[in-house]
This record gives C-alpha cells, structure tokens and sequence, in this order.
C-alpha cells in the first residue's frame, strides 16, 4: 500500500488522460503554479499531492466511496 493513497504521477495522469508527455508535462506544471497540486519527489520519482488551494468539498466527493451498478445486471 502506498504510503500517499491520494499521489499520482505525471505516466498515470498522462495515460489517463490520453495526453502526450509535453501536455501532461504543461498541465502538471500549470496546477503546481496555481497550488492545486504539489510536487514530491526529484524526475523520475516525482509524484503529485493535493495543494493548498486544491477545493475542500472536492475532495470530500472524490473520497466518498460510491457503489458500481453493472449495467448488464437483469
């Protein structure tokens, strides 16, 4: 288990996302400069955690566990 549930690095959001290295790379760095997010780590093991001015009550929604309905379910 990781030692930050919430971290992400820049591979996981880049292939998320479908983004190429330099837009995934750009937008990584414009959330930092807003403070949304935080940099932790130096190059290849640099990950992301929420920042400062990342939104409260958005957190509090994407850490709300919610169930999955299978859609193929009679």
């Amino acid at each position: 288990m990781s030692r930050y549930p919430d971290a992400s690095g820049r591979t996981r959001y880049e292939s998320a996302e479908g983004l190429s290295v330099q837009q995934a790379q750009r937008d990584l760095r414009d959330l930092v400069t807003a403070q949304l997010l935080t940099p932790v780590g130096k190059t290849r093991t640099r990950f992301y955690l929420t920042g400062p001015a990342f939104p409260e009550e958005v957190l509090e929604v994407a850490r709300t566990p919610s169930s999955l309905v299978d859609p193929y379910a009679p």
